[in-house]
């Protein structure tokens, strides 16, 4: 009969003799107990790329209606629709899509906003639905999904096309829909639910107008484009504008600059023309063609004199332009156009910066401050005026974090008839002017 061993206890390596003993007697301690519980799975269900996620269910119900038909809510559902593309997420790949960097940080700024809402009582269901970035899955978002149709207020998406979707299933359902993103006209026409935060390019050129006639005079502005339809079609935009505010009487002809030349060194064009020698002298340059702008630019700098004076302004692109000189936007007093900013000397900003940080370890994207920025603004909008309150966006003019919120009906009038057409959309119409100084952009005073 085999006797068996008794139980061994832990054996412990031994660096005298090299070999492993057994240790008979150890002390043991109390072990911990982990208790499991089934948890419910319609009331915590698994997250997946399908359908929406809810922060919260509050009663909705109507307390008051005003004479245009806005409702007054007990609380407001609120949709967002954002690139995550978790169809594509890798897990072991150290970096996400561009697309679903801009849907995470555009969501965490979001519920840094939510959080605030709540502490002001301001109670909104918001549900999260991934558009994948397809035209497929935002349609099908649109045929399938209560959270959308039951929606108050959407918020998203960020492609064009998908944009378009949405924009036309917010104007057949009477939903407030905003555009946190997208710069373009022409998405959708006629839709008083559309919301376009970021201004056109006509309202960049207009704000470049409105800044030049503020700080000189007509005759010193000069309009450069390069001779293809793209770019002079754009001069109608700072025309438009000069009659506007100068009226048509007191108008003087604006000087214009159309270059055919297409070399590198633009060698056949004569710029001591068009600059004053006793004056400032303002090109007004509405290119985003890098090629183009450092010959310009280049061109204009060794066309000058130390004792002429010289301003340009361009457009938002120039900012993230790489291969330029920036020696020349020193020197020629460059400004641009900027939809939004983040002013490094804002303490509301750094304070910003501090919390995201500390709530999810990272630094803010532009995308967090933009999805702050929306939510925050709305969520009291909606709260304040009810479920119409676009067409009360023009009397809370306020700053953000990223820039001023102005918004304005577009309403575009018939040239025969001089009678307007009903509201394209609502537009914020604020842009900000920014100067290159010490060899960095700030806002222009």
């Amino acid at each position: 009969k085999e006797t068996l061993d008794p139980i061994s206890g832990k054996k412990v390596h031994d660096p005298e003799t090299g070999t492993y003993v057994e240790v008979k007697e150890f002390p043991v301690g109390d072990l911990d107990t982990v208790l499991w519980k089934d948890i419910p799975v319609m009331k915590y269900p698994p997250i997946t790329s399908e359908g929406s996620i809810e922060s919260g269910i509050n009663p909705t119900n109507v307390i008051d209606v005003n004479e245009i038909g806005s409702e007054k809510l007990s609380s407001y559902n609120v949709s967002l629709i954002l690139p995550f593309i978790t169809n594509q997420f890798n897990e072991f790949s150290p970096t996400l899509n561009n697309n679903s960097l801009w849907a995470v940080n555009f969501y965490a700024g979001s519920k840094m906003a939510l959080d605030v809402l709540g502490e002001e009582d301001i109670k909104l269901n918001v549900s999260v639905m991934d558009s994948k970035a397809s035209a497929s899955t935002t349609s099908s978002l649109i045929r399938n999904s209560p959270d959308l149709l039951n929606a108050n207020l959407i918020i998203g998406p960020y492609r064009r096309d998908n944009i378009s979707q949405v924009a036309d299933f917010a104007q057949r359902n009477e939903i407030a829909f905003v555009s946190p993103h997208s710069a373009a006209s022409g998405l959708t026409r006629a839709n008083s639910e559309y919301i376009q935060v970021n201004p056109t390019l006509q309202t960049h050129c207009e704000a470049i107008m409105q800044h030049a006639l503020e700080n000189y005079r007509p005759e010193q502005l000069i309009l450069v484009s390069r001779n293809n339809e793209s770019e002079r079609s754009r001069l109608k935009y700072f025309y438009e504008e000069y009659i506007f505010e100068k009226g048509v009487k007191d108008t003087i002809m604006l000087q214009e600059l159309i270059i055919r030349d297409e070399s590198a060194g633009l060698e056949e064009i004569e710029l001591m023309p068009f600059i004053n020698l006793e004056d400032t002298t303002v090109f007004i340059v509405p290119s985003w063609s890098e090629t183009f702008v450092y010959s310009l630019l280049r061109k204009i700098d060794v066309s000058k004199t130390e004792f002429n004076h010289i301003v340009v302004y361009g457009m938002p692109q120039w900012m993230q332009f790489e291969k330029i000189d920036f020696s020349y936007y020193e020197k020629l007093n460059v400004h641009v156009t900027a939809s939004s900013f983040i002013d490094p000397q804002s303490t509301e900003i750094a304070q910003f910066k501090q919390q995201f940080y500390e709530r999810y370890g990272s630094i803010p994207t532009l995308e967090a401050y933009m999805g702050y920025d929306n939510l925050l603004y709305f969520g009291r909008m909606i709260h304040k005026y009810g479920t119409k309150f676009q067409y009360y966006l023009d009397q809370e003019k306020e700053g953000r974090l990223l820039t001023r919120y102005e918004f304005e009906p577009v309403v575009h009038s018939d040239p025969t008839t001089r009678e307007l057409s009903p509201i394209e959309r609502f537009e914020n119409k604020y842009v900000n002017i920014l100067e290159f100084q010490d060899f960095q952009f700030k806002l222009s005073e």
